[in-house]
């Protein structure tokens, strides 16, 4: 006896109270079974009986509903779609059943045709569940959980293919029930009090709650391990035991609704009771029973409890407390110290300093995790807002990290791309896999400069750095990618800009220098031609003076071919003089006026000019290329120098089919496509062909004055450099060639919508 009260003071007081109340907890434990078993088998009959009346109830629903679509499916005014008939028809049936918030009828497309409510006229339900269940099963369908478009209402759909006659389905036929009339039904049930009544849909989305209950609203899904339970359950019909997240038990019957018995559940009725409600009846008997030992039990308890208190539980106690509230993450919990025997306030003490350093660890633990948090969301943001990609690799070459700019480049979603090689992301580093593994062996960055990557359809070029990872213990690689193309674009068109401003002061000094001994050239042949001209009396006389006459200088002049010689003489001088005009337009800003102008008319108007040219004939027919024509539609109209545009497009035009002429490509009929769009305040113009191309070097310097490439004596340089001149100088805009040889050339000129930028 001695070593079995040897045990805590706990168990020692709680042996004697068990002892002296166990006759009376054997006799009440017997009654609680007792009732606990009769009040389950009577909730559990009770929610089956309430289940299948519910069942019965939605059966007939259903069946009405099939029923009245059946009939009208096959009136002839619904087999045609006859609309005056089938809406005055639907309006008046909408009146006879006010449980329905509309019967309506559509085409094979889900376009409503018909409708008791006219508001629900034209309505597009092809997305609707209802519309595509019925029109694939070719059979009646009931629809999930909806908000009536025309109506506002929740309801449920039902849907019956319509055939016209000849086994052709031509429509969708359909009612909706308001679900708000269950709870009329449902008012005239005998339901008990602590019974919840839930109809879900087949996605388990709830249409129905009855009572009302702010707490499970409508539309809202079931607890997904209840539907799962029940989803899995072998029987449509049965009753499972569920326990709640505010941890209270319920007593859950179900029944699974089946339009036909291959097809899975169209609704599930879901009639549940709270188990301490269910079982109120057999609490109070056990309460009872247990009245008369309650009082024994107490007056026990208060006796031990006080024999308790004075030796050492006032004390151990307050230890067990804060234990329990420390073991549940309560760093502040603290024993009394005061209370008790020596050997429990000493154990309080020590457990109050242990409690403190806990503490104060992990108060240490909170701002290093807050400040690491910090650091980690600087540097996210500030790899997501680099307008750089960034792919981060671990030690064995696998993605680990990659921000926005990298995302909008890569094959994969950020979900599949973790833990991949990088090539699978983004396919262009196949080639340059010697570049990072270099990268990781030698500890030094390496660059890859102006590789081509199409994005989105455009071709981009990328600057490419292998930055390799070894601080700290960190082994990897970060991959950054940057955008060069817009920047070489700049360069470019910089470069360009310098040689036009340092060309074109040489070219206005040129120009005057060569126009004064050219003026005097021409004037001395025109002179020349004039003193021959037998038509002057003058020369007549000149003439005879001499001793001959003006008709022998003719003859002599034309044998001689000194006529002809000074006519080249003259015509040399007009095409130089031209050169001369074509440099000084380079090196002066246009003082034209400028007015609006359509870009569309203007180009047809360029386009009939080029096939109309003498030279152009000469050396081709412009009704041997296609002329392409894509035209934005309501463009608006933009400030500019009309003529000098078409001056531009002429050009541009000559060199396209000069260049396809000069190079003919086998089996393809040369082409010119022309293009408009607008672009924010900007009309883009685009001149194609699919000539030859260019090498990069003639892309380059196409527009640099006195460059070209053809033959000595057909050009002279000068028409791209002035088209330059004219669209960025005279207009503000931007002119620029894309490329690649072997794939024809586009120039893309943007002029401003308000004229000079």
């Amino acid at each position: 006896m001695k070593a079995f009260f040897s045990g805590s003071i706990h168990k020692n007081l709680t042996f004697l109270v068990l002892l002296v109340a166990l006759p009376a907890m054997a006799l009440g434990a017997y009654t609680m079974f007792e009732s606990r078993l009769h009040a389950e088998r009577d909730a559990r009959q009770n929610t089956m009986n309430l289940l299948r009346s519910l069942t019965s109830m939605q059966t007939g629903i259903v069946s009405e509903a099939k029923l009245l679509l059946t009939t009208l499916g096959h009136l002839p005014e619904v087999e045609i779609g006859y609309r005056a008939a089938c809406n005055q028809r639907f309006t008046v049936l909408l009146g006879e059943h006010p449980e329905l918030s509309n019967i309506f009828l559509t085409n094979q497309a889900g376009i409503v045709i018909a409708s008791g409510l006219p508001a629900f006229l034209g309505k597009d339900l092809s997305d609707r569940f209802y519309f595509k269940e019925a029109m694939a099963s070719r059979n009646f369908s009931a629809g999930v959980f909806n908000v009536g478009r025309a109506s506002g209402l929740p309801i449920q759909v039902f849907t019956l293919p319509v055939g016209d006659g000849e086994s052709r389905y031509v429509g969708v036929i359909g009612d909706s029930f308001k679900l708000q009339f269950y709870h009329k039904f449902l008012d005239r049930l005998d339901v008990p009090p602590q019974a919840r009544v839930g109809l879900y849909d087949r996605n388990g989305l709830r249409m129905l709650s009855y009572p009302s209950d702010k707490a499970r609203p409508l539309g809202a899904p079931l607890d997904a391990d209840l539907w799962r339970r029940i989803a899995d359950a072998p029987a449509d019909e049965g009753i499972l035991d569920d326990h709640r997240q505010d941890g209270q038990r319920d007593l859950v019957a179900y029944a699974r609704l089946r339009l036909r018995s291959t097809e899975p559940p169209y609704a599930t009725i879901v009639v549940s009771m709270d188990w301490q409600d269910a079982f109120r009846e057999a609490r109070n008997r056990f309460i009872r029973s247990m009245a008369l030992m309650a009082l024994v039990v107490a007056v026990t308890l208060l006796v031990a409890w006080r024999m308790g208190r004075v030796a050492v539980l006032a004390g151990l106690d307050s230890l067990m407390d804060a234990s329990d509230r420390l073991g549940k993450g309560d760093l502040a919990a603290r024993a009394q110290a005061d209370s008790g025997s020596l050997e429990i306030r000493r154990l309080a003490a020590t457990f109050n300093g242990m409690a403190q350093g806990l503490e104060t660890r992990a108060e240490q633990l909170r701002l290093r995790d807050r400040e690491l948090a910090k650091i980690q969301n600087l540097l996210n943001n500030i790899l997501e807002s680099m307008p750089s990609a960034i792919i981060a690799l671990d030690e064995e070459g696998l993605v680990t990290h990659f921000n926005g700019s990298a995302q909008a480049m890569c094959a994969l979603s950020p979900e599949k791309a973790m833990g991949r090689p990088p090539t699978d992301v983004l396919p262009l580093l196949s080639a340059h896999l010697d570049k990072l593994q270099l990268a990781l062996r030698q500890r030094q960055v390496q660059r890859v400069e102006h590789e081509r990557l199409r994005v989105d359809g455009v071709e981009h070029l990328f600057d490419l750095q292998f930055y390799p990872l070894v601080a700290n213990g960190v082994n990897g690689a970060v991959i950054r990618l940057d955008d060069v193309t817009e920047r070489e674009r700049l360069r470019e068109m910089m470069i360009q800009s310098e040689k036009m401003a340092s060309v074109g002061g040489l070219a206005a000094g040129m120009a005057h220098e060569i126009n004064n001994p050219l003026s005097s050239i021409l004037q001395a042949a025109q002179v020349c031609l004039m003193q021959c001209d037998p038509a002057i009396e003058a020369n007549r006389k000149a003439a005879m003076e001499c001793d001959c006459t003006i008709e022998a200088v003719g003859c002599y002049m034309e044998r001689r071919r000194i006529v002809k010689f000074l006519e080249g003489i003259r015509d040399a001088g007009k095409r130089a003089a031209q050169i001369v005009s074509s440099m000084l337009e380079f090196s002066r800003k246009s003082d034209s006026r400028r007015s609006p102008a359509d870009i569309n008319a203007v180009l047809e108007h360029s386009l009939a000019l080029a096939a109309t040219d003498y030279d152009l004939k000469k050396k081709y027919d412009f009704r041997h290329i296609d002329i392409i024509r894509d035209y934005a539609p309501d463009l608006p109209e933009i400030q500019c120098i009309r003529t000098e545009v078409e001056q531009v497009l002429l050009n541009l035009f000559k060199n396209a089919a000069q260049a396809m002429s000069a190079n003919p490509a086998p089996g393809r009929k040369p082409a010119i496509t022309v293009r408009t769009r607008l672009r924010d305040d900007h009309v883009r113009i685009e001149v194609g062909d699919n000539g030859p191309g260019m090498e990069e070097f003639v892309r380059t310097r196409v527009f640099e004055p006195f460059f070209t490439t053809k033959e000595p004596g057909e050009g002279t340089g000068l028409g791209l450099s002035v088209s330059y001149f004219i669209i960025t100088t005279n207009h503000g805009g931007t002119i620029r060639v894309d490329s690649q040889p072997g794939q024809g050339a586009t120039f893309i000129i943007e002029l401003p919508l308000a004229g000079r930028a």
